[in-house]
């Protein structure tokens, strides 16, 4: 698999990708490896196996006025960074109680294949 781009729905699922085994992460901290974004409606889906063994998935709405996709308090962009690279990840809740990316700090580099 190509370890740099982002996808659409259909290319990961030609790649053999099942989004399906991944679950929406809930309001806390987690670390793990970012193993496949996919584009949705003005977002961008980033998928993570953490260090725990779980498989969960967040989602990066889009800046309208910088065009960046990330968390919110954080200026990194998630559409440049490589898939293979581990992150510490911080999800908490909107104020209409809905889950949201707070922040993302890099921990480690990129995988070989």
């Amino acid at each position: 698999m190509e370890i740099k781009s982002n996808y659409k729905h259909i290319q990961a699922r030609q790649l053999g990708f099942d989004r399906n085994a991944y679950t929406s992460a809930d309001e806390g901290d987690f670390s793990g490896m970012l193993v496949m974004k996919v584009y949705g409606d003005f977002c961008l889906r980033c998928y993570f196996e953490t260090d725990d063994g779980r498989k969960l998935k967040i989602t990066a709405w889009q800046d309208r006025r910088t065009k960046r996709y990330g968390p919110r308090a954080s200026l990194v962009d998630f559409k440049a960074i490589l898939l293979g690279t581990k992150w510490e990840n911080t999800v908490g809740l909107s104020q209409t109680g809905k889950v949201t990316w707070r922040m993302a700090k890099e921990i480690g580099g990129v995988i070989s294949e």
